[in-house]
């Protein structure tokens, strides 16, 4: 081992708490697993393959990783209340790529979040459907709601009669109403995919609107952001014959192998959360609601409901700032956040700030108004900011000060 290799080792084995106990993690799409589900890991069964369907793998040996996808898919089934479930994937790009080979041809449409208005890379024009062959074409938006524009998106696959319509975002700071865009698909044969990465432990908890019984056909999630688990993807579904046809799909072209060790920490993630996600998502969001008001009694703008709030938020960025500078000046002063499109109109960039790491922490909606005042510590700008020129010099202390507490 190499002088360089050991301080990477080391560093890499410290990163956890320094997140946990040094920095303010602010990212939206960013959560820490429980030592529990950490100590979930099971890297022997990932020793050897285990392919095929449960029960029915080409390898010997490989009865515990069927059971413990049995085990999985009937936790995800009754967490999100679902008719079927497909655990074996690593992301929710990848389950998003196997939902278009499964539901859709080459050539057909899909309508789908635009990228201005947070639609993500594995949904949208230019993105992971291209890998598909499908065409892409936007879903209208509200920017007053800042929410999907139902009436206009239901009206728009009656008139085009797509093969899928893609809901849910990156960026959601509120509920759609999804309701009358389903009707709309079922009328006219779409099937509807609703892609959950950022508010699935808020469906869990009931704070989000469960898409699967709005009557979405299929709803796809990574299982690290609101959920605080390890990165990997789960689909879900409504009727078992489409989960069958998927995992047809995925045993004959689409997966040779999946990391089984990932099983165990899934599985110990899903049971903590039926036992757990209330609480956990009630926090989360009034969390966001907190931070939401002191941020704007302290004179930053903020973009956010008055209610009905997620794990999100968003502040715009001065047109004149350097968005990209200014998070990593942000980084440099111990707060980690990213960038999103500014929903409220065209061009213009945001930070969108996340309050489920803080929530997986034990910070609560009363710790808001410290993390509120450390963000207008850096932060100046009434309709948009900028990085402050005067920042306070003990920032550093007082993010460590306020981790410090829950612990």
């Amino acid at each position: 081992m190499t002088g360089d290799h050991a301080t990477l080792f080391a560093a890499a084995a410290r990163h956890g708490d320094t997140l946990a106990r040094q920095r303010l993690v602010l990212y939206a799409g960013a959560n820490l697993p429980s030592p529990e589900v950490i100590a979930a890991y099971a890297p022997g069964l990932g020793a050897m393959p285990s392919m095929g369907p449960s029960f029915d793998k080409e390898q010997p040996g490989t009865e515990l990783v069927s059971a413990l996808e049995v085990a999985v898919r009937q936790e995800a089934c009754a967490l999100f209340r679902a008719g079927w479930a497909e655990p074996r994937l690593p992301s929710a790009t990848l389950c998003n790529l196997a939902v278009f080979h499964a539901f859709a041809r080459p050539g057909d449409l899909m309508l789908a979040p635009d990228k201005a208005q947070g639609g993500h890379l594995s949904q949208r024009r230019g993105g992971t459907p291209d890998l598909a062959g499908l065409v892409c074409d936007e879903l209208p938006f509200d920017a007053a709601g800042l929410c999907l524009d139902a009436t206009g998106a239901a009206r728009l696959v009656e008139q085009r009669r797509p093969r899928l319509v893609m809901l849910g975002r990156s960026v959601m700071v509120g509920a759609d109403d999804i309701a009358p865009v389903v009707a709309a698909a079922r009328a006219v044969g779409a099937t509807t995919v609703f892609d959950a990465s950022h508010v699935a432990g808020l469906i869990a908890g009931g704070t989000y609107p469960n898409p699967l019984e709005a009557g979405v056909d299929v709803l796809v999630t990574s299982t690290y952001k609101t959920l605080p688990g390890m990165p990997h993807g789960l689909i879900l579904g409504r009727d078992p014959a489409q989960g069958e046809a998927l995992a047809r799909l995925l045993d004959a072209r689409f997966l040779a192998n999946s990391n089984a060790a990932l099983l165990p920490p899934l599985l110990r993630l899903l049971t903590d959360m039926r036992a757990g996600a209330a609480d956990y998502a009630g926090r989360v969001v009034a969390n966001t609601a907190a931070l939401a008001s002191a941020c704007r009694r302290r004179g930053l703008p903020v973009i956010a409901p008055e209610a009905g709030h997620t794990h999100q938020m968003l502040i715009p960025i001065a047109a004149e700032a350097a968005p990209r500078a200014l998070v990593a000046a942000l980084a440099e002063s111990g707060v980690i956040l990213g960038l999103c499109p500014d929903i409220t109109g065209p061009g213009g960039t945001a930070l969108r700030v996340g309050t489920q790491f803080l929530a997986t922490l034990g910070l609560r909606a009363a710790d808001m108004a410290a993390v509120a005042d450390i963000l207008a510590g850096l932060l100046s700008g009434e309709d948009a900011v900028r990085l402050r020129p005067d920042v306070a010099p003990d920032l550093a202390a007082r993010i460590t000060t306020l981790l410090a507490g829950p612990a």
